[in-house]
């Protein structure tokens, strides 16, 4: 007998942003590039879950995202048949957030369990300007070794198939994936509860999308992060080196970067800070967009209730050869 569960759904981001510029800086989400402020309703997040033995069950992620001209799309975000063996090995087919780092393995689509209003600008979603291929399709392996270290490991061999917009209204970058591998570690001591301590290493194959799918580039992505959620603190911190070498003679390109987010709960109010760094190189084909920059948010957020939350979100960037850009975004989320 099978047993299907609708978890819940989570409408993550109806959202008032506004800008200093009306420069068509970083037109994505549903924000209109042009505008120096407008309203939009985020995404509304289905979680269904479906048990179908009592080790295997299927996951569905479904959002339902605003698009151009109050328009509405519908995304599969993850769609996962998964086997839980034991507590050492736990396997899943299908579409996947990559666990690159911590983020976007800790956080999936619905804004609810997010502090902030948004994804730091490396962990966004790709097709929401992000640097990292965040989604993929594959196979993922995950579990825990025995030891009172708290030792897990994730490995993951799967395709991503990035597309990326460009940050300020430009063409759309298809890198062409080739298939990739994922492999990470990370501790979770028992003297210490809360506190995670770990890293990642992921390598695929992409495309230099201006001179065609047939001039590849290998891509690593290397992370380290410490992360402690206890007492009211959430303190997370992640460093990424992404890596691009041309396959044939050709330059190689180097981006760093890192954020680090800080907040505290003092009963319903939870008082937050992030600050985020990036430095693309110059001359690369990915990320030209981006460049440097760097700069801190900091904010708030209030929960009314235990499924309804406030957030109020000030931004401040430096952005290379561009003016600096300042931002104001204001949210209600909630979940059920």
């Amino acid at each position: 007998m099978r047993c299907a569960a609708f978890a819940g759904a989570d409408l993550a981001r109806s959202t008032t942003k506004v800008l200093n510029q009306r420069q068509p800086e970083l037109g994505t989400f549903e924000f209109v590039p042009g505008s120096s402020g407008n309203f939009f309703t985020g995404d509304f997040d289905l979680f269904l879950t479906s048990k179908l033995t009592d080790k295997t069950s299927v996951l569905a992620e479904v959002v339902i995202g605003e698009g151009d001209a109050q328009t509405f799309h519908t995304e599969l975000a993850r769609a996962l048949l998964k086997y839980d063996a034991n507590d050492y090995l736990r396997l899943a087919f299908g579409r996947y957030h990559t666990g690159i780092g911590y983020y976007n393995r800790a956080f999936h689509s619905g804004r609810w369990l997010e502090t902030m209003v948004d994804r730091p600008l490396v962990m966004a979603f790709a097709n929401d300007g992000g640097l990292l291929p965040t989604q993929a399709v594959g196979m993922t392996l995950q579990g825990q070794l025995p030891g009172k270290l708290g030792l897990n490991y994730t490995a993951e061999y799967g395709s991503s198939d990035t597309v990326r917009p460009d940050l300020d209204g430009g063409a759309t970058a298809d890198e062409n994936n080739g298939n990739h591998i994922n492999f990470g570690l990370f501790v979770r001591p028992e003297p210490v509860p809360g506190l995670e301590v770990g890293g990642s290493f992921f390598h695929d194959r992409i495309s230099d999308f201006l001179k065609g799918p047939s001039v590849r580039l290998g891509q690593t992505i290397l992370n380290g992060h410490i992360v402690y959620i206890g007492h009211g603190f959430e303190l997370l911190n992640e460093a990424f080196l992404i890596r691009s070498v041309y396959e044939q003679r050709g330059p190689t390109y180097n981006t760093p970067a890192f954020y680090t987010l800080w907040s505290k709960q003092f009963g319903k109010v939870r008082p937050f800070f992030r600050y985020q760094y990036v430095n693309a190189n110059f001359n690369t084909i990915y990320h030209d967009d981006v460049l440097l920059r760097y700069g801190p948010s900091f904010g708030a957020r209030y929960d009314f209730t235990n499924s309804i939350a406030f957030k109020t979100q000030l931004d401040h960037s430096v952005r290379k050869s561009k003016p600096d850009l300042n931002g104001l975004q204001v949210q209600l989320s909630f979940a059920f």
